[in-house]
């Protein structure tokens, strides 16, 4: 239990630096700014490991 505990939180800590990623090549694509188009690229597998690493976390919490 103990290891999907971690498995999971690293699963959501990578999902928001995807996020992050995102909302920055967004702003900058806005401002006219040439940025790297990784982020937005990889939009939705970047969701699904948020959103995976979210609700396990959350099912792992509420199992305690």
């Amino acid at each position: 239990m103990h290891f999907l505990k971690i498995f999971f939180n690293v699963l959501v800590v990578i999902g928001l630096i995807l996020l992050v990623g995102r909302l920055v090549s967004l702003a900058l694509q806005f401002a006219g700014i040439p940025f790297t188009t990784f982020f937005i690229d990889h939009s939705i597998p970047s969701l699904a490991i948020l959103l995976v690493g979210a609700l396990g976390s959350w099912i792992i919490e509420k199992r305690k």
